[in-house]
């Protein structure tokens, strides 16, 4: 009694009520130990069952609503706590009710039916119930006789019946107060009626008439009771679906943001491949480079040997040879421009060519060397068919130079002075002379000068053979 004169006095003057004039009011928050927990969630149950018979006695807590405010302002994840404990609280006040609906239930399945009660009922009483039946049968035809009787005038007669008929009501009524009187049947009769008028409330748990009024019914659902657990089954579902919402907002936020970080990984190692992609291409411009420079000293250098062959014979082959290699070299030159141009197309295509044309290149440098052994060859071979050359047109000379020799034979010629010319190559047979070198020889010391017109006689031998 006294906490609701208490919390009937904090309603009406509130819970400051006590203070003095110059005492300043301490401002509770969501956290204060004496604020209702409960009440900062959604409601406190203990104003839901107010004056019932579930009635839950008054809030030991405060219900601020300042705190209030204050508390649904918190993120969720601050919440939770308090949000777990009213479920939990209101959840077992569901569960007990629960268990009153099943129990009350229960107890309306146990009433016997009308088979069950017709068999409880004793054969005596169904007996006694077709001998009444049988003697208000005898009863009615004797009073139509005894009217009859009278109607004609038969007085005595008429008595007679009309005093049997009495001793048959009589014995009627004694056996009709031997079944009102039975046990048996009365419980009989309050079974099958409680049977067919009561029912459980899905709610509260309370029952109900069915054959009651309308307005009782109303009554019962407008009831306090019925309403405070009615409130209370919506805010727990309402709560539950709340957070199964949050729970798939939460997942497919994640799940997005997995995604998103999965399209971010990939956008780096896209981005990582064209790096690594594109400095393969630098390295292997630069390689090309190198390549290209390699080619054009090689090319210089074989120019250098070319323009040092240029005096020698059969430079026409060679050169022909040359501008093979140069025209392959081109078409390699111009493959590499066409791959070049390509690189927008398929990556893979391009790294197969390149690779194609990295064995082309080295293919031809390969034949490069070759062609150099070559060339080495043939101005070997240059060299031996000039000495050889040489040796020949010394001897058609008619002077022959032998080494290590003191004689010199010389053949004059009939006309005119004889000019000995004299060819000194490589291997010759005259002291200090230079290689290669073609001097024209002086007039050879003790040959005869003729002049004057030319005689037949003095032709000059013959040439077809050397002498």
């Amino acid at each position: 009694m006294t906490d609701y004169a208490a919390q009937l006095l904090n309603e009406l003057m509130g819970r400051n009520r006590d203070l003095l004039p110059d005492q300043q009011a301490q401002k509770l928050s969501y956290d204060s130990p004496e604020v209702c927990r409960y009440y900062l969630v959604k409601l406190c149950p203990h104003d839901l069952f107010t004056n019932t018979r579930v009635d839950l006695g008054p809030c030991g807590g405060i219900h601020d609503d300042d705190a209030r405010e204050e508390f649904l302002k918190l993120p969720s994840y601050r919440r939770v706590v308090y949000e777990d404990e009213f479920l939990r609280y209101c959840q077992s006040m569901l569960n007990e009710v629960e268990r009153k609906i099943r129990k009350s239930r229960q107890r309306l399945e146990l009433q016997p039916d009308d088979e069950k009660l017709a068999s409880l009922v004793p054969p005596q009483f169904s007996r006694q119930e077709e001998r009444i039946a049988s003697l208000t049968g005898r009863i009615s035809k004797l009073v139509n006789e005894v009217e009859e009787l009278g109607c004609k005038g038969q007085v005595e007669e008429a008595q007679s019946l009309m005093r049997l008929c009495d001793k048959l009501k009589d014995e009627r009524d004694r056996l009709r107060r031997n079944n009102e009187s039975s046990v048996w049947h009365q419980a009989a009769e309050m079974a099958a009626s409680q049977e067919k008028q009561m029912q459980v409330c899905d709610i509260c748990g309370a029952f109900l008439i069915l054959s009651d009024a309308q307005q009782r019914i109303d009554d019962h659902l407008t009831g306090k009771q019925h309403l405070g657990y009615a409130r209370l089954r919506q805010v727990v579902e309402e709560m539950r679906e709340g957070r199964e919402k949050e729970k798939k907002d939460q997942e497919a936020a994640r799940e997005k943001e997995r995604e998103e970080r999965r399209q971010r990984d990939a956008a780096a190692v896209a981005e990582r491949e064209r790096g690594s992609r594109s400095d393969r291409d630098r390295e292997r411009e630069r390689e090309r480079e190198r390549e290209r420079a390699a080619r054009n000293g090689e090319r210089e250098r074989n120019g250098e040997r070319e323009r040092g062959g240029e005096r020698r014979r059969h430079r026409g082959e060679t050169a022909i040879q040359k501008g093979g290699i140069v025209t392959q070299k081109d078409e390699i030159v111009t493959q590499k421009d066409g791959i070049v141009t390509q690189k927008d197309g398929t990556e893979i295509e391009i790294e197969i060519k390149k690779e194609e044309t990295v064995i082309q290149t080295e293919e031809i440098a390969t034949q490069k060397e070759e062609i150099v052994i070559q060339k080495e060859e043939i101005a070997m071979q240059k060299e031996k068919i000039a000495i050889q050359k040489e040796e020949i047109v010394i001897q058609r000379g008619g002077t022959v130079t032998r080494t290590g020799g003191t004689e010199t034979e010389t053949a004059a010629v009939a006309s005119g002075p004889v000019v000995a010319q004299r060819l000194t190559a490589t291997g010759t047979d005259t002291p200090g002379a230079p290689a290669g070198s073609l001097d024209r020889a002086e007039p050879v010391r003790g040959s005869t000068e003729r002049t004057g017109p030319r005689t037949p006689s003095a032709e000059p031998p013959d040439r077809g053979t050397p002498t």
